[in-house]
């Protein structure tokens, strides 16, 4: 069991992403905090070896009560395989959330998109 922080990085086109890689039931996943107004458009990708996990997204305002995100169909954001899911938000915090499976490696992308002036 492993701590998985989120990194922020971009892709070949300068666009920011924030990445929890390698995520393994049992781990814990630290959130990411939007510090500008990002999240008017939001995607989340899972990827990689799930090995019976349900991976899925939550948010907060305090830090301390998550709760689960919903896509824009009111989907709850939750994957036992490869998915992509688009979203709006204005929530402070992120973490993907696992559960279950074993011999999982799941990757998460978190694309946040909106104003970034303060």
């Amino acid at each position: 069991m492993a701590t998985v922080s989120p990194v922020l990085s971009r892709t070949a086109e300068g666009i920011p992403y924030i990445l929890w890689e390698n995520v393994a039931t049992g781990d814990t996943l630290n959130p990411y905090a939007v510090s500008a107004r990002l999240g008017l458009d939001a995607a989340v990708q899972f990827a990689g070896t799930f090995g019976g996990a349900t991976v899925k997204l939550q948010v907060s305002n305090d830090n301390t009560t998550y709760f689960d995100m919903k896509d824009t169909g009111a989907t709850t954001v939750s994957a036992t395989a490869a998915a992509i899911f688009n979203f709006s938000s204005a929530a402070v915090y992120f973490r993907p959330a696992i559960a279950s499976g074993s011999a999982n490696a799941v990757d998460i992308y978190l694309v946040l998109r909106g104003n970034a002036q303060a």
